[in-house]
This record gives structure tokens, sequence and C-alpha cells, in this order.
């Protein structure tokens, strides 16, 4: 199920949106948080997928959502030639940091999820798993085997995955250098980035933008 812009609020009103992350335009964003507070509400995102339940922002977050499925249902690769069909732009990531949308396994974990959040909203910075394992009230060792639990996934290959998914988007629409891309997805070390990024999607960061990137003809116009 999908809802956009002012519509998201009959998902919030049926109560399927309860407990989910969901967003919309950021001109509701403030009645709907009081409207419906069991929703937890993300209007800084473009995109928001919460348990099969996605959400787009503004009314025009529907084109957005729209090549977001292609990619989700049929391809990275599907999504990129439709979108190269239409003369449209892959998905913006997020009107503001990086989307929240799910890197592992959906689950149930509350706790897990919260620190799924708080990753997504730190991404870019370098910091500990045993900090965030010690704010969550769990050591270390609790802290990994849970995530891995709830999403398949160790804290550090969540991390990997999140960075190289906004790499990418950086690849295909921009023309940065590799080494200010790494910068700015949290990678210091260019050769250590390129060797994650490479063991991610097969491909080195260079070859990955000949294949992939969107040429200016074939975007819309900016």
């Amino acid at each position: 199920m999908a809802g956009v812009c002012s519509g998201v609020a009959l998902l919030a009103e049926s109560g399927i949106l309860d407990g989910r992350r969901a967003t919309t335009h950021w001109g509701l964003a403030k009645s709907y948080h009081a409207r419906f507070p069991e929703v937890r509400w993300q209007p800084e995102q473009i995109v928001t997928e919460d348990g099969g339940v996605c959400c787009g922002g503004g009314v025009h977050a529907s084109i957005d959502l729209s090549i977001f499925l292609v990619e989700k249902f049929c391809g990275r690769s599907v999504a990129l030639e439709c979108a190269r069909s239409l003369v449209i732009d892959m998905p913006r990531a997020c009107q503001a940091g990086f989307a929240v949308l799910p890197i592992g396994d959906r689950h149930s974990d509350e706790t897990i999820a919260q620190a799924e959040e708080w990753i997504h909203e730190h991404c870019r910075e370098n910091f500990r798993f045993a900090a965030l394992a010690a704010n969550l009230g769990m050591s270390p060792r609790n802290f990994i085997r849970r995530f891995k639990a709830a999403t398949g996934l160790k804290p550090v290959e969540y991390l990997q995955k999140l960075r190289v998914r906004a790499a990418r988007h950086y690849l295909e629409e921009g023309d940065a250098r590799v080494e200010e891309i790494g910068d700015r997805v949290g990678y210091d070390d260019a050769p250590f980035f390129r060797r994650v990024f490479k063991r991610e999607t097969g491909l080195t960061p260079s070859s990955y933008r000949k294949r992939f990137a969107v040429r200016p003809s074939e975007g819309r116009p900016r």
C-alpha cells in the first residue's frame, strides 16, 4: 500500500501507519503529527517504507515513489531504464539527509528499529557501535546479536550497505570525484571506500558510473 502528500492521511486514519515510519508534505507535518500521534512521522524524507507500506512527500514525490517501487520489485537496472525512458531523474534520496528506507529484513524489534533510525541519521559520521549500544541499554555483544537477529545483518554491514546506497545515487546523478563521494558518505579512506563499494555491487565506483550514470540529456532539466 502507498500514499502520497495529503493522501497519506487516509492511511493514517485507517490505523495502518500506527507505529510505522511515514512521510508527507512538509507543510502538513505538524498538523498530522498532532492528529496521528502514533505514526512515526519523518517529513524530511522523500520516500519511506515500513512494513510494506510506502509514503511519498509532496505531490511530485509520486514520481520518486513510483520509481522506488519499480526498483523494489523489478531491480535497479529496470528502474534506471524506466527513469531514462520517462526523461526523469532517479528518486531523490530525501528532502534532507539520507533516506530512511529498509536495508535489512523487516522485524518487530522496536529497540533495534530505533538503532536503525539513529544509524540513518548519523551514517556520514564516524561513531562507535559500542556507544550506540550503551545508549540503548545493551552490551556491545548483545546489541550485535539482536541487530543481526532482527535485520539479518551485523551493524557494520548495515552501515556499509546504507553508505553504498547513497554512493550509488551520487554516482548516477552527479560528476563528483570518487574520493569526494566516498567522503560524503562517511569514508575518508578512498581505497577502502572503493573496496567496500566493489564488494557490495560487484563494480568499482568508476565502472558503476559508466554503466548507470544518467547523462544530462536523459534527465530532467535542473
